[in-house]
């Protein structure tokens, strides 16, 4: 066992390679049990997750998924400008934890979570998913593996992959890249962590939209970065804000094609603006765009790094909605001056994803299979978005309006300010029905009040149900 010391709390972490439990699990029960046991006390500050990443000799995304679920579980918080540290105040339940870590085991069937219901974000359609044709192409990948995957050491991906990619952003997004400026990554996590490795340094600022984002704002703050909460009006981030708080930002994380989760898309003069800033400040925009494939009405827009400024976005996709969330597989364009330091950064932290998939989806993109499924399922999830359009159409007196973006996953339902949310998810659990509350997507103390409903994983009857039982709650 690897066993460093944590940093300013002075106490003892460790991993087991040997050991059958995710070393992200083990590090977290580790720091779980530290602050039970009063050995890291409220408020003591934590390693970032740099440095304690470093010292464990793990990929600095692994640290930040033991982070990210201790965050979830209110153990630990992040501040800006102070680092992370442990909770003040730990929740009522975990106060009455064991303080000794019990032995990892598989949950029981009673502990698992309760199957999905609508609208739980996060989901999409499975039972439209080409099984048999995927199916086929992994195994004939791995029956019999080129000699070009036994020897493959590319710290930025499978080549086919990133070649299929790069096709595939030019005919879908109006994006000109090479291969080369093409990084396959796990997923989005992995991808802003290995941005704000490559670009950012402990204390710059970064532009966040206000709503936005949360996974996105904390792997940035977990870095030692200062995000500054940027509001969004009805074209998207407002840089006259961005200008006025922080003119001098390093970079600025946005959704141009479709903001999350508000919905709206960033019209043409807001985007050159965006671009305008950053040349002027010296700044990156990163630019993410995770399920801009299903606009329905037009053809999808053009991508924000097609505009002239390849020089200064770093453009971010993953194929969690378009395809399958279980791939966990994304991919970055970076710059081409920049690719340098993203593969000194790949290569010295960790290791790339795992080739297990790469050739198989090089070869579905590249047949042409990857656009007849993203069409197909647009049409599916338009059907589901209009019947649940059509449940919610407000009538008279109803307190509440719906923001119907002509793109994405989800819709947002907005409620009076005098409303809570948060109190109204948990009323909505009890009566069947998940839902996201608005307010947990912002990062200030300003916060408007509304629902967040995924679609995209519920056939169109269960949706249908889900909404008379969501507007009989807000009747009462």
């Amino acid at each position: 066992m690897n066993r460093p010391l944590l940093g300013t709390s002075a106490s003892e972490i460790g991993i087991d390679r040997a050991d059958r439990e995710p070393i992200q699990q083990q590090i977290a029960r580790q720091i779980r049990a530290l602050v039970l046991s009063g050995r890291l006390k409220p408020q003591a500050k934590l390693p970032s997750t740099r440095a304690l990443s470093e010292e464990l000799d793990v990929a600095r995304a692994t640290v930040v998924e033991a982070y990210e679920q201790l965050l979830s579980e209110g153990y630990i918080e992040t501040r800006t400008g102070s680092g992370t540290r442990v909770a003040p105040v730990l929740p009522e339940a975990l106060l009455t934890a064991p303080v000794k870590a019990a032995p990892f085991k598989a949950h029981r069937a009673d502990q698992r979570r309760q199957p999905a219901k609508p609208f739980r974000s996060g989901l999409v359609d499975w039972e439209n998913f080409p099984h048999d044709e995927w199916g086929r192409l992994v195994g004939r990948v791995w029956r019999n593996p080129s000699i070009a995957l036994l020897e493959h050491n590319d710290a930025f991906g499978w080549l086919p992959l990133r070649e299929a990619i790069a096709r595939h952003l030019f005919e879908w997004r109006g994006i000109s890249c090479d291969a080369a400026d093409v990084i396959v990554t796990a997923g989005a996590m992995d991808a802003f962590d290995l941005i704000s490795r490559a670009v950012l340094s402990p204390g710059d600022r970064v532009w966040m939209e206000e709503p936005g984002y949360p996974t996105a704002r904390r792997v940035f703050s977990l870095g030692g970065v200062a995000t500054i909460p940027v509001p969004v009006d009805g074209d998207g981030l407002s840089v006259a804000k961005g200008r006025d708080k922080a003119p001098d930002a390093r970079a600025a994380f946005v959704t141009p094609a479709r903001q999350y989760p508000t919905g709206v898309t960033m019209p043409l003069a807001r985007r050159l603006e965006l671009l305008d800033w950053a040349a002027e400040a010296d700044a990156i925009v990163i630019e993410d765009d995770y399920d801009s494939e299903y606009r329905y009405v037009g053809r999808p827009l053009p991508a924000l790094m097609s505009l002239g400024g390849t020089a200064r976005v770093i453009y971010s996709g993953t194929f969690s909605k378009v395809f399958s969330p279980l791939l966990r597989l994304g991919f970055l364009v970076v710059p081409h001056g920049l690719t340098s330091r993203f593969r000194e950064e790949r290569l010295s932290h960790g290791s790339p994803p795992s080739l297990m998939a790469q050739p198989a989806l090089a070869e579905f993109i590249a047949s042409g299979a990857f656009a007849i499924h993203i069409r197909r399922m647009r049409r599916i999830y338009a059907n589901r978005r209009a019947a649940l359009l059509n449940a919610l159409k407000p009538g008279d007196g109803t307190l509440y309006t719906l923001d119907a973006s002509p793109a994405g996953l989800t819709l947002l339902l907005r409620l009076p300010a005098s409303a809570d949310d948060v109190a109204l998810t948990h009323t909505l659990a009890e009566a069947g029905v998940e839902v996201h509350p608005l307010s947990a997507d912002y990062a200030g103390r300003r916060k408007e009040q509304g629902l967040v409903l995924s679609f995209a994983g519920f056939a169109e009857k269960d949706l249908e149900a889900s909404a008379r039982n969501l507007m009989g709650v807000l009747s009462r």
